[in-house]
């Protein structure tokens, strides 16, 4: 049995209960201790106990941004998964938050009336996400509603607790770049910790990039345009929020906007982006293989596919049609993946050209699509 130590901060005595009453519903899961302040928090934990800390970003008496970096200072191999109201508030708090360093947010009924009406929902989704972001795999009782098992295995930092692995993938795995084949277009997938993935990656793609980046990072609604317009702020290229007939164009980054699928749609000479509420895939909407899938049905093998950080296999079986279609896939390592699931599920299915640490990520996006270009222009 892994063991996940998880601290809860939370000022509201029913939020602290739903914790705790949550946590007890896990065996896996150990309450080093829910409580009302990170003052108590800190006094009562060790650093090598807390593998996830819950943290409500509305502290009646304290500034979360100052409770963030204390927690972070205090206990550096934490994941921190912020809570905040279910309202724009509470929405670009969170925003703010995984900016600062939390790995990840749920949002939270609005008042302690609609807390009591919907805490066991509640308390299932927080428990998925505690779960993720320790590398546990969902518990079998909650299979019909809660995302797959990531497909890394669990490994151990002492014999109880989670830590996560260096890369094992094997070196056979990889494969060379495809310099005959143009790249037109680059689609990346992201999930559980993915902000700050992209923070890392699209900051590093040049102003002159010459193809269209089209991302699904999974979001509720809401969120994605405060993460769009965090990272346009930091990156050199635009990166923006997809709208409905928005043309894809170089130096553009689309993000597919929360509860919607994003596709590519050829329109004349043009190409351009369509949403629909068509059917979760993964248990996701949007979801990265549907991107893939409409990448390959507009691009064919002219294309290239990141899959980053994220729980479950969502992204699998497009970047398995994009590279049957002789495109490039790039995987994010494991020691760099706050989850490796996603990426970790492309890995081991032999799928990728690379699999490579995050800081190397953007670089070897500008190469491979400069290479390419370069490559066939010279008519190789």
């Amino acid at each position: 049995m892994v063991r996940i130590g998880v601290l809860g901060i939370d000022d509201s005595a029913l939020a602290r209960k739903v914790l705790k009453d949550t946590l007890a519903s896990d065996p896996e899961c150990v309450t080093v201790g829910v409580v009302g302040s990170t003052g108590l928090a800190l006094a009562r934990s060790s650093a090598d106990a807390v593998d996830v800390v819950v943290l409500d970003l509305f502290l009646v008496e304290e500034d979360w941004r100052q409770a963030l970096t204390r927690l972070r200072e205090a206990l550096p191999r934490a994941r921190v998964l912020a809570l905040a109201p279910d309202n724009d508030d509470g929405r670009s708090a969170i925003a703010q938050a995984v900016e600062l360093g939390a790995s990840e947010g749920v949002l939270r009924p609005r008042s302690d009336a609609e807390f009591s009406m919907s805490a066991s929902a509640f308390g299932e989704r927080l428990l998925v996400r505690i779960r993720a972001l320790a590398g546990a795999p969902p518990r079998s009782a909650g299979a019909r509603t809660n995302p797959p098992a990531p497909a890394a295995p669990l490994s151990s930092r002492s014999a109880t607790a989670i830590q996560p692995r260096p890369a094992l993938v094997p070196v056979s795995n990889r494969r060379g770049p495809k310099p005959s084949t143009r790249i037109d277009v680059v689609a990346i997938g992201v999930s559980t910790g993915g902000p700050n993935a992209l923070t890392e990656v699209l900051p590093g793609i040049p102003k002159d990039f010459p193809v269209p980046v089209v991302i699904v990072q999974h979001m509720p609604p809401g969120f994605t345009l405060n993460l769009a317009q965090n990272l346009n702020g930091k990156s050199k290229i635009e990166v923006r929020e997809g709208v409905e007939g928005d043309l894809v164009q170089p130096g553009l980054a689309l993000i597919a906007p929360g509860d919607f699928h994003m596709v590519l749609q050829r329109k004349g000479t043009a190409v351009g982006v369509s949403m629909n509420r068509g059917a979760p895939e993964n248990f996701c909407r949007p979801a990265v293989d549907v991107l893939f899938r409409s990448v390959v049905d507009v691009y064919g093998g002219n294309s290239l596919c990141v899959v980053l950080t994220g729980m479950g296999q969502d992204g699998m079986l497009g970047a398995t049609a994009i590279g049957a279609a002789g495109g490039t896939v790039l995987a994010q390592d494991e020691a760099t993946s706050v989850v490796w699931g996603m990426p970790g599920a492309v890995a081991r299915a032999g799928l990728a050209d690379d699999i490579l640490p995050l800081a190397r990520i953007a670089g070897e996006i500008d190469r491979r699509v400069r290479e390419s270009r370069g490559a066939f222009a010279r008519g190789a």
